[in-house]
C-alpha cells in the first residue's frame, strides 16, 4: 500500500467541474487510480478521517512509504495543472494514446517527470 496523497487527489477533483469533458474524465481516472494505488476505495475517502485500511504490509507483502507517480498519473496532472501552458497541454495530446497504453519511450518519460516536476509539483 502506498501513502495516500490527499493534495494530488484535491487537484484532480477540482478539476471534475471542467466544461471540458475530456478534462473532467481525466480527472476522475485519476482520482479513481489515486485511490486504488493508496489501497484505498471512495467510501474511504468520504469518511471524516482517512486511515489506512490494514496496517503493515500492502499487496504481495510489499510497502512503500514514498512512491514516484506512474508516467500515467503524472500525464494527467501535467494536463489538468493549471500552471501548464496551453502550448505544452496541446503539444501532450498527442501522447494520451501512447501513454494509457504504457507506449512512451523513455526519453518521453523522462520529460514527462520534468514537465510534472515544472508544473505541478
Amino acid at each position: 500500500m502506498s501513502t495516500f496523497d490527499r493534495a494530488a487527489l484535491v487537484k484532480a477533483l477540482e478539476t471534475l467541474g471542467s466544461a471540458e469533458a475530456h478534462q473532467a474524465l481525466a480527472a476522475a481516472k485519476l482520482a479513481t487510480s489515486l485511490l486504488r494505488d493508496a489501497g484505498l476505495g471512495w467510501n474511504d475517502v468520504l469518511q471524516a478521517e482517512i486511515r489506512p485500511r490494514i496496517a503493515g504490509s500492502g499487496p504481495f507483502g510489499y510497502r512503500r512509504e514514498q512512491r514516484e507517480l506512474s508516467p500515467h498519473e503524472q500525464f494527467f496532472m501535467v494536463l489538468l495543472s493549471p500552471r501548464t501552458p496551453i502550448e505544452v497541454k496541446r503539444a501532450l495530446r498527442g501522447w494520451e494514446a501512447r501513454v494509457l497504453d504504457g507506449e512512451i519511450t523513455p526519453q518521453e518519460s523522462q520529460e514527462l517527470g520534468s514537465l510534472y516536476r515544472n508544473y505541478v509539483a
